[in-house]
């Protein structure tokens, strides 16, 4: 058994590292990408624990290591997880409690469950014998440099991602208890160096304007800004996490205490430059956190309703003194309606499937179907600004409460770690950081953004790695468990259902609008992926006419074809003409039509308008015509 093991380590370790290894060979990755990678994987074979500590440091810096659509940051974590399965000479998990190992790995198996079962319903049109082909196909080898084309399959991987950091983190932290106070001083080098960067960025700006008073009225005024993020409120999430260690890390008086406040000095500015709320009011909560765990003994009532009223007095006076006039963009009035809105659309989209959800990674491309009038007005599509509840509407009471699950586990074994006697300053200070970001999932989705989860789930892990098992663990845990996996067997039995059920040819996918081309010849830009449908009426031809976008490219860009789920072509696309080609094809579908996939090697982003703001769609391949010829009408 203990060679099946080791051999089974070996082939997943093996099946994460050559992925990797492809992504750091690519030319669309820049050499310090690359080399991060190299070297998460190789300190990670020698110590999981240097490997937890490199994605903790490195993980927020993935966009700038390397542009889109390559996803730098989920590189590493893929480093981590195969350096962790190839070293096959140390136990995959030492002995310790499950308490958060339990549920992180049923809520991944929910993950996968739900996209078994979109998968499996949207194979309609292949060949019952296709289908594991078609799941396999589903994953392409180089998601790492150009993403996976399905939104399903991209928010799998990004979440198995987060819960293998998890997973690793936990076992290191098992092996080296001090993993949980190395975590918090890199957390903290890594977002001072990032704030820093950030306020050298506004200086030179500013300096670039002649050192005006008005370029500074305009971050006073509200105006918002972050160096390394996108998402400016999942960049406030992180701040918060290094703000909280480093004021805990004062509170005990240090004797480098000029380094802390120097992270703070940094720091802070940086998060009021993210004009992030909610970040603002975790940091206070947070800090309230870190008083209780730091006083030593068991909470007492008035202990607790002591707490409880110093955060309804911050919570007032929070309110007070924001701007509530509800026509005024930006103004807290104007984000709470908005808020509100959010919480109505995902209120609907639940109710439309309870049980199993509308699916993983569904939530932004669906919410327009739920969203009033004026969210879609302004936003065409969005996520749902409140990561609890855009779990539950992807995957139903089931998916959202083993989140729930998931979440207060590591709450538990992190509130346990800090009120533990021999810890330190540190750990009380990741455990209020850890505390803060999971409360500015209320309001955001740092979870959906991979530069901020990662170093989350690393540090959630690298705290909960060591505590103490308990009788209710050792008898409800297994039950709950197995409960929820005769839920998840339940949807994907419900996907295949609806794959069997479907008796007409879905809508195309992974095709934009008609547009006309330079020369004349309308088309349409497909995705990385698209899938279109001809009749099943027995052996053709399937007739395409594409060309390649005029961008500089440092690869062939090839189209590969399957119908009913078996691969009939694969060639280069020119860029300087139009092609067109038959293509025989023999294979049948037990439906009375036949599926087709267009499956092209990489894809670039457009900037388009959606709603009232820019956004970003993917383009690979134009395509002129697909036309179906039946054999006995071929001229």
């Amino acid at each position: 058994m203990t060679l099946v093991c080791a051999a089974l380590r070996l082939a997943l370790g093996a099946a994460l590292a050559w992925p990797v290894a492809m992504a750091a060979a690519a030319p669309e990755v820049s050499t310090i990408c690359a080399l991060a990678a190299v070297a998460t994987l190789g300190a990670t074979v020698w110590r999981p624990s240097a490997g937890v500590l490199a994605i903790a440091a490195i993980a927020p810096v993935g966009a700038l290591l390397a542009p889109g659509p390559v996803r730098a940051a989920e590189l590493l974590a893929w480093s981590l997880a195969a350096g962790w399965l190839l070293r096959v000479w140390r136990p995959l998990m030492p002995p310790g409690p499950r308490t958060v190992t339990m549920p992180a790995v049923v809520f991944g198996l929910a993950l996968l469950g739900s996209w078994l079962a979109l998968s499996i319903a949207g194979g309609a049109g292949a060949a019952p014998r296709a289908l594991p082909l078609l799941l396999l196909h589903a994953i392409p080898a180089n998601h790492l440099v150009f993403t996976s084309p399905e939104p399903e399959t991209r928010m799998l991987l990004h979440s198995l991602s987060g819960l293998g950091v998890l997973l690793v983190s936990l076992a290191a932290a098992r092996e080296d208890a001090r993993l949980s106070r190395q975590v918090a001083v890199v957390a903290v080098g890594s977002m001072t160096a990032l704030a820093a960067a950030t306020l050298a960025s506004v200086a030179a700006q500013w300096a670039g304007t002649g050192y005006g008073g008005w370029f500074l009225l305009r971050y006073i005024n509200g105006e918002r800004y972050s160096l390394h993020l996108a998402d400016l409120n999942a960049a406030g999430s992180l701040y918060v996490v290094a703000v909280l260690v480093a004021a805990s890390a004062l509170w005990s008086r240090p004797p480098r205490r000029g380094l802390w406040i120097a992270a703070l000095a940094a720091v802070l500015p940086a998060l009021w430059l993210t004009g992030s709320r909610s970040s603002l009011l975790a940091m206070a909560a947070g800090l309230l956190i870190l008083a209780a765990a730091r006083r030593p003994g068991a909470l007492s009532r008035a202990r607790i309703v002591t707490v409880a009223a110093i955060l309804s007095a911050i919570l007032l006076a929070a309110l007070a003194l924001m701007d509530w006039q509800p026509d005024v963009r930006g103004s807290a009035a104007r984000s709470a309606t908005l808020r509100s809105q959010f919480l109505a659309t995902t209120g609907r989209m639940f109710a439309s499937a309870p049980i199993f959800g509308v699916g993983i990674g569904r939530y932004f491309d669906r919410s327009a179907e739920f969203m009033s009038p004026e969210l879609r007005g302004l936003y065409g599509n969005e996520n749902a600004h409140n990561y609890f509840a855009q779990q539950f509407a992807e995957l139903g009471l089931v998916g959202g409460v083993l989140f729930l699950w998931l979440a207060g586990a590591l709450v538990a074994a992190g509130w346990e770690r800090s009120r533990a006697p021999d810890a330190s300053p540190l750990a009380v200070g990741l455990f209020a950081g850890v505390s803060s970001y999971l409360m500015t999932c209320v309001t955001g989705h740092p979870l959906l953004v991979a530069e901020a989860a990662l170093p989350f789930w690393a540090a959630s892990g690298a705290l909960a790695g060591a505590g103490s098992t308990r009788p209710l663990e050792r008898r409800v845990y297994p039950l709950a468990a197995a409960l929820a996996g005769l839920a998840i067997a339940a949807g994907v039995a419900g996907g295949v259902m609806a794959y069997a059920a479907v008796g007409e040819a879905p809508a195309e996918r992974g095709f934009h609008g008609i547009e006309t081309a330079p020369d004349g010849a309308p088309f349409r830009w497909m995705t990385r992926h698209a899938v279109t449908y001809v009749p099943n009426d027995g052996p053709g031809f399937l007739r395409l006419r594409v060309r390649a976008p005029g961008i500089g490219m440092l690869r062939p860009l090839m189209l590969e074809t399957s119908v009913a789920g078996r691969v009939v072509d694969r060639r280069e696309v020119p860029a300087d003409r139009w092609m067109t080609f038959d293509m025989p094809v023999r294979s049948s579908a037990s439906a009375p039509f036949r599926r087709v996939d267009l499956w092209a090697n990489q894809v670039w982003d457009e900037e388009v308008p959606l709603g009232r703001r820019q956004a970003r769609r993917p383009i690979a391949i134009r395509v002129g015509e697909i036309r179906w010829i039946p054999l006995g009408r071929v001229p």
